[in-house]
């Protein structure tokens, strides 16, 4: 294999790594990064790199590790390249292709963080005008982490803090009418909710049939907007029959190529061989920041 650079994105730089062998991937992210690939290549996908790049951008200026320290986050490649393909893969429009994100990998990750930026990014730069953002788990503390951490990562930032004020049950954006929430489980109640933006923490953890309702009323509300994303979270799990299985079911059916929906995005780093779990070369594949 020839080295071609510089790489178009990091999208492109991220799947030669994996085919070169200089990084350590499991059989569902080298899937998905092939089928991105053949997607672009033709033309089913388009990519803009304005978008994509706007988005590394603001997070790598603008936002900080609000955790044991509290520089500014330099996004690892693996992370770059999550970041094109929510915000670069867009339709001949040039809105966002894809409106379901799932992302799995294991513990100490960075999960909540690249949430939490993602939420600040299309709080502040997505053009939104009046974005409501949720963050969603079955109880308010546990979907206040992600809540938390993105109003910790504002607070550190001057030009961000600046524009967002913290009220009692949310951070409002005046400039923007736009605020986040946490928010924890009311099917009944969320039915009037008009999200640009829902991440659901933990989702592996979830109850199944009020887990399996909640997200489709989250889901369901989203096409009220022209670009919404609903981002799941997750370490791996074994909740059976919640939303999770349900996603796990879509998502490999659609790398597998028996499905054929365009919406979904499905980043599992995930080991191969559950037998093989203390196997340092099986665990990077489920720990992209291990290398």
């Amino acid at each position: 294999m020839t080295h071609q650079a510089p790489f178009a994105s990091p999208i492109h730089e991220y799947h030669y790594k994996i085919q070169s062998g200089e990084i350590v991937a499991g059989k569902w992210i080298k899937i998905l990064y092939e089928k991105i690939d053949t997607g672009l290549r033709d033309g089913l996908f388009l990519y803009d790199a304005k978008k994509a790049n706007n988005a590394i951008d603001f997070i790598e200026n603008f936002c900080h590790h609000c955790e044991g320290r509290d520089d500014l986050i330099t996004l690892e490649l693996w992370q770059k390249a999550t970041i094109c393909l929510i915000f670069g893969i867009v339709d001949e429009n040039g809105l966002r292709i894809f409106r379901e994100v799932f992302l799995v990998m294991g513990r100490k990750n960075g999960k909540s963080l690249l949430a939490s930026a993602i939420i600040a990014y299309t709080v502040y730069l997505d053009g939104e005008y009046g974005a409501k953002v949720y963050c969603l788990a079955p109880k308010l503390e546990q979907a206040a982490i992600v809540y938390d951490n993105f109003y910790k990562m504002v607070a550190r930032e001057p030009e961000l803090s600046a524009l967002a004020q913290k009220r009692r049950s949310d951070v409002y954006l005046e400039s923007t009418n736009s605020s986040v929430r946490p928010l924890a489980f009311n099917a009944k109640k969320s039915d009037g909710f008009n999200p640009h933006v829902t991440v659901c923490d933990e989702i592996a953890s979830w109850p199944a049939e009020q887990g399996r309702k909640q997200y489709e009323v989250m889901k369901s509300a989203l096409g009220a907007r022209k670009q919404p994303i609903i981002l799941s979270i997750s370490t791996a799990g074994y909740v059976n029959d919640g939303p999770y299985d349900e996603l796990m079911m879509r998502s490999t059916a659609w790398l597998l190529g028996s499905s054929s929906e365009r919406r979904l995005l499905p980043i599992l780093y995930m080991i191969d061989d559950v037998k093989k779990w203390d196997d340092i070369a099986e665990l990077k594949k489920a720990n992209p920041n291990m290398g």
